[in-house]
């Protein structure tokens, strides 16, 4: 099953007028949120076989806290994908991961909840995948072996983890994808 998995990075300082908006760097919650939500991917098996990261320093930090304890996995920075469209970003996926079951993709707001919405064949009801904060991350699954395969909206929503959630006990969206992927996998 090809694997898209977006996840917007961690809380950032606010902007101010002597900081480029690439230039700013995580907030003291923000770190925190990147560690716990690296530690969730981590223990649920959610890793991908190649990581794209935007070059803004709030996405690097994010993609470097939330790997401290992952394996060594690929991994590229690109200008690109900075606060880029979801059709810029669907196009660096297909560029640098074609041939790759699952791809993860750190970056920003509103590219990446675009790109959810367009990946999605049917969103189910009871989540907004529109409520997409800082530290969420989304995994769409596809039935197709490699994401050169996929087309537009045939993924299913298999996780929506807002970090809140998991001081809180954890996602009942995630409980049911979880229940789906020991089964199916």
């Amino acid at each position: 099953m090809a694997r898209i998995t977006l996840f917007r990075h961690a809380k950032a300082e606010n902007p101010d007028l002597h900081t480029a908006d690439t230039d700013r760097v995580l907030a003291s919650r923000g770190r925190r949120n990147a560690e716990q939500m690296g530690r969730f991917i981590g223990e649920r098996g959610m890793l991908p076989n190649l990581i794209i990261v935007s070059t803004a320093a709030r996405t690097q930090e994010t993609y470097q806290l939330a790997s401290a304890n992952w394996p060594e996995i690929p991994v590229m920075f690109l200008d690109s994908i900075y606060e880029a469209s979801a059709t810029t970003l669907m196009t660096a996926i297909e560029a640098h991961g074609a041939a790759c079951e699952r791809v993860m993709v750190i970056g920003h707001n509103p590219g990446l909840v675009v790109l959810l919405h367009n990946l999605v064949e049917a969103p189910p009801s009871d989540i907004n995948m529109s409520y997409f904060p800082t530290s969420c991350v989304a995994d769409i699954g596809f039935d197709v072996p490699h994401i050169r395969d996929i087309e537009p909206e045939t993924g299913r929503l298999l996780s929506l983890i807002r970090v809140r959630e998991l001081a809180g006990g954890g996602c009942s969206l995630f409980r049911r994808t979880a229940d789906f992927l020991l089964n199916f996998c």
